[in-house]
């Protein structure tokens, strides 16, 4: 993906936060001023006056693929700590203050970023702005909180433990991938998780958060020299750091074909196919997206994808193949998967594999 491309989908990204859904078609992304700060931080800012609302995210490059053995889990465990307390929003203020005008919030952790989003009325984009570089320099970690936190984490943990269609993505993914942190699962392994240390939490949170390891986008109802202005007001004067290395392993060509089988007391007949897929900044990566649309349509690039999958359209190529299918090629700073996966109804497990293969077939030759 080029440098141009991967800041339009960060705002992409935001607009669809702020306004109706099909209004994007609508925006002018050349309209986008990019700035970076002296300290590195990147500003994104996008004049859209249709609706008195303003949308701010900002991304921090950093993600579970930043994470070593023994201690994963930790950039999604910073994430729901920058909900907490913060040395200007003590208490519960980083989220309440949003809510009392009127504003909606949230975050989310992947593999290469952890981001986090508000939408509230144009004329509180100050408050915004003070929240996001408080978090960035000047989050609070108590032990106290840390372990009140920790509650919450293992119980989303849990939750996903019981998603039949989660725990067998998780068992694929680490078949996939022998060495890289890929194949590690973003909320973190159990065991990990349980035994972090507020010091490891402190330690993640200095290395990450600065200036030059992320984006911040700002869209709506504001003029963008005043968004500038107050951008470097809060954010110039910080460190601004290097940004994070990426992960010294590289995984290894895959040989041969790897299987995994879950026997589970529910959720019977769900596979996952997993095909290795370049990175989003290969110039093969748009082929794959491409694929994807010739194999059952295809939403584009984003990251999610509708929640780990694009429904499969039964009038493609893989349509009526078997229940719920969905593939799913995101976008990655480091090569990673496409996959096929569904429910597989009365079929067998061996039929299911022979018509995706022989549809796949179809298009290699």
């Amino acid at each position: 993906m080029s440098r141009a491309h991967h800041w339009r989908s960060q705002i992409a990204a935001t607009l669809a936060m702020a306004f109706l859904p099909g209004a994007l078609a609508a925006f002018d992304l050349s309209q986008v001023v990019r700035t970076r700060l002296d300290n590195g931080l990147t500003v994104l800012v996008l004049e859209e006056h249709a609706l008195p609302l303003v949308s701010v995210q900002m991304l921090y490059k950093v993600g579970a693929r930043d994470e070593v053995t023994g201690r994963t889990g930790l950039a999604h465990f910073v994430e729901h700590m920058a909900f907490r307390a913060t040395e200007r929003f003590p208490g519960t203020e980083v989220v309440s203050r949003i809510y009392g005008v009127g504003g909606e919030w949230h975050a989310y952790t992947w593999i290469d970023q952890t981001t986090y989003y508000e939408t509230v009325p144009s004329t509180e984009l100050p408050l915004v702005l003070d929240i996001e570089a408080d978090r960035m320099a000047r989050l609070l970690l108590p032990a106290d909180e840390v372990e009140a936190e920790r509650g919450a984490v293992l119980a989303e943990l849990h939750g996903y433990e019981n998603d039949p269609t989660t725990v067998l993505k998780d068992a694929v993914l680490a078949t996939s991938f022998l060495h890289h942190p890929y194949r590690n699962n973003t909320i973190g392994w159990p065991s990990d998780v349980e035994r972090l240390t507020r010091d490891d939490i402190e330690a993640f949170y200095q290395a990450h958060y600065r200036p030059a390891n992320a984006v911040l986008a700002v869209v709506g109802d504001v003029e963008a020299g005043a968004v500038l202005a107050a951008v470097r007001e809060r954010f110039g004067a910080l460190q601004g750091g290097e940004p994070s290395p990426p992960p010294r392993t590289i995984e290894p060509l895959q040989l041969g074909e790897r299987r995994v089988t879950l026997r589970l007391p529910r959720g019977a007949g769900r596979f996952e196919i997993a095909y290795r897929a370049p990175a989003a900044s290969s110039p093969d990566y748009p082929a794959f997206l491409l694929l994807q649309e010739l194999l059952g349509g295809s939403g584009g690039v984003n990251f999610l994808q509708a929640t780990f999958g694009t429904e499969v359209d039964g009038t493609y190529l893989l349509g009526k193949i078997g229940e719920d299918l969905v593939t799913w090629v995101p976008p990655s700073a480091h090569p990673y998967v496409l996959t096929i996966a569904g429910d597989r109804g009365e079929r067998s497990a061996e039929d299911v594999e022979r018509v995706i293969e022989s549809r796949l077939a179809m298009l290699r030759t």
